[in-house]
Parts: C-alpha cells; structure tokens; sequence
C-alpha cells in the first residue's frame, strides 16, 4: 500500500493531479488524503507518514485566505523543522510560474526532492510524477523503504529507585506493557503536549553501567521504534560547575575509560582516546529554551514537599561516562583534563547514545537529562538521590509537555 498527499488548492489542477496518480497501477483513491490549505496539510502530517507529498507552491495558508506566492515554501520549511510533523518521504512541488520555479528549486534540490513546471498544455509534469511513483512502489515491493517510528519516545533509567519510579510518579496514567518473551517490565502512557498526544514508554536497565543501558537501549529501538530515545536519572557533579538537583543535559557524552594504559619508567600512564557523541543541533535549541524558562524550573524546585537547594539550574554541557561509581576526586580532575567544562560523571549516557547511533533507520534522536545528587568525593552519600532523580523526571514532563 503507498500514502500519498495531494496539496492544491487549485479544482482543475487537482483533478488533473489525482488523475496521473490513479493512472499507476497500485495507486486508487483511498490510498491518497487531499488538503486544501497550509493548516490541513499540517493536520494530515501530524499522525501520518507519507510515501509522497505533491506540493502546489502558491498556496493559501488557510482556506479563508488567498494563495501566497511561497506559500508552500513556508509550509515545506515548518515540516522540516518542527519535528512534531512527520516529513513525507518524497516530496515533488508543482508551480506553472517560472520565476517561483527558480526560487523553490534551491530548497527542494536541499532535500534531495524536485520541483517541476506545471504547464496545462504539456503531460511532461505528469509522466514524472508517474515515474516517481513506480519507483516507491516497486521498493516498497521489495521490502526496501525504510521502516517508519511508532512511538514518540521511550524512557531509560539505570535504577528502578529512585530512577524509574520517579518517573512513574508523574500524573501520567502509567500502564504496565509486557512484551512476549522479554524479561524486562515496560511502561506505557499517552502524554498530551502542547499540540498533539505523544506516546511514551519507560523502563529500567537490569544494572547499572553502560552494558546494561546498551541492551536496554537497543531492545527498546528495536521494539517500540521510538523518534525519541531519553535517560533520564541520577549523577555525580563537578563541585564548583553544578549544584545538588542541578539537570545536566549531556552534550557531548563520552567514555572517560576509553585509552591505552602503559608503563612509563616503570610508572603506570594512561593515554585517553575519548569519542564524543554531542546532542543533536535540533535538539539542544530546544533544550536551551528549557535552560531559560526560569519558572518553569522554580516551579518543580517549589513542588518538592522538603528542604532541598534555594535554586534549580538546567545546564548543558559535558557528562563523562565510565564504569565505577566515583568518590575519588583525583580521578574526577584526570576526568577534567578529558574536558575542562565537564560538568558531571555518572555510568550510562554515552552508551544509549552509541547504541541509537548503531541502530538500524529509523534512529532515534537521543537526549539525556540527569540530575546532581553528588560530587564523586568522600563525603558522597545518598541523601540527595530522591530529589534529583524527581528534578530529572519532572525537568522531562516540562520539555516534552511545552516544547516537543
């Protein structure tokens, strides 16, 4: 089966679009939804995905309006940006004036799609839109298009408590998901944002460390096909960066243990050889919006029902992972010399960012938000542990809420 959006506000132009399309063997009517306007194709885009869009240029940005002469310029340039939407696979625009022809063509030759002149007099148009559409039908035959995301976003935490549960505290109608032949305890919930209902899954890793968060990563991508992949939880700080609660979001994540080590003089050296994974550039404007909505994050510090830190900061900025919990301070400075700005060392975020990296398409965008509840030295304890891992899962219901 092949979805197609037709967006022309134009009667005769549609019917003769419709009728080049129905003209492909595998391709009727129901398979294809018709807007009228910018708002309707947005409104199809929301909860479809799409083989391929058919773009008038000149469209009216809603039905009440005129056609603007970019209209579906601008249309195009929200579908990419906003990742609420779901971005057709192939997307061809149609315009019979030469000069928008000209203008259209740098943003589709963009993303690799293409504009075509519309000329009532001429079947050229028609033919390559026929083309096209054979060509996604025969890869779709051959199992060849890539698989498509079927939930907004899965949840991973390294402890059940305070980690999971913190999560599961969030007024979300939580339900339990088991999963046939898999050990592990799925939780499910539909979350409405500030413009559609996303769907979430949350669950827990076996242990801590990045092995554990690796498997659980990649199980839940490979199960629940999210767009979204996040960690959300608990680390240590760096004294002096971030205070106790504090949220980091990691950017970039690292192994700090990844190197070489040796003898030199007989005295142990090691050479560190860090790869670092950094926040995708969508995402971290996003969660920089998130750093700056200073109510927003005084009201979750006020929400706490104890004594807890006069302020809650969101930071972004360098999370260390490697595989010991840490309350010694001389490796947190060796740590620092890895990167100077690092803000916090914890066990688990560079694997699920690797492990989404490895994945099969679709890959999930990843973001990991965990919060201070120490500073990987001798006075370490777990006395702050319930409340970071709250600023951690409600620092979550805040960004996905009003800005996913």
């Amino acid at each position: 089966m092949i979805k197609v959006l037709v967006v022309e506000d134009g009667q005769d132009k549609l019917r003769r679009v419709l009728s080049e399309l129905t003209a492909v063997e595998g391709c009727i009517l129901d398979d294809i939804d018709v807007a009228r306007d910018a708002r309707s194709a947005k409104q199809f885009l929301l909860d479809n995905n799409y083989d391929l869009m058919i773009l008038d240029i000149s469209l009216p940005p809603t039905s009440d309006k005129d056609p603007v002469p970019d209209g579906g310029l601008v249309l195009l340039d929200e579908i990419i940006e906003r990742d609420i939407y779901i971005s057709p696979r192939e997307v061809i625009g149609l315009t019979a004036y030469p000069d928008i022809e000209a203008q259209a063509s740098k943003k589709f030759e963009g993303e690799l799609w293409r504009v075509l002149h519309y000329d009532i007099s001429s079947s050229d148009w028609g033919e390559q839109i026929q083309r096209k559409l054979r060509h996604i039908l025969a890869t779709k035959r051959l199992g060849k298009v890539v698989g498509s995301y079927e939930t907004d976003i899965c949840v991973i935490t390294a402890l059940q408590k305070p980690e999971l549960s913190a999560v599961l505290n969030i007024p979300w109608d939580w339900q339990d998901l088991p999963i046939d032949n898999d050990a592990t305890q799925y939780h499910r919930c539909q979350v409405p944002s500030h413009e559609k209902t996303l769907s979430v899954v949350a669950a827990a890793a076996s242990r801590m460390g990045m092995p554990a968060a690796a498997v659980l990563a990649m199980k839940m991508i490979t199960t629940f096909r999210p767009r979204y992949l996040v960690m959300l939880g608990i680390t240590a700080g760096i004294s002096g960066q971030v205070e106790m609660g504090d949220v980091i979001v990691a950017d970039p994540s690292w192994d700090y243990g990844n190197g070489k080590r040796t003898l030199s003089d007989s005295e142990p050296i090691f050479y560190a050889a860090p790869h670092q994974i950094n926040l995708e550039g969508f995402l971290k404007a996003k969660l920089m919006r998130l750093s700056q909505d200073a109510g927003g994050l005084a009201s979750i510090r006020a929400k706490w029902p104890t004594k807890c830190p006069p302020l809650l900061n969101l930071h972004l900025g360098p999370l260390a992972s490697g595989a010991a919990v840490l309350e010694d301070p001389n490796i947190t400075a060796g740590i620092r010399e890895q990167h100077r700005k690092v803000l916090g060392v914890e066990m688990e975020a560079y694997a699920v960012f690797a492990a989404a990296q490895e994945a099969s398409l679709p890959k999930p965008s990843v973001f990991v938000m965990k919060s201070v509840c120490d500073f990987a030295d001798v006075d370490k304890d777990d006395s702050m542990q319930d409340y970071a891992a709250y600023t951690s899962a409600a620092a979550f219901r805040l960004f996905l809420e009003k800005f996913i």
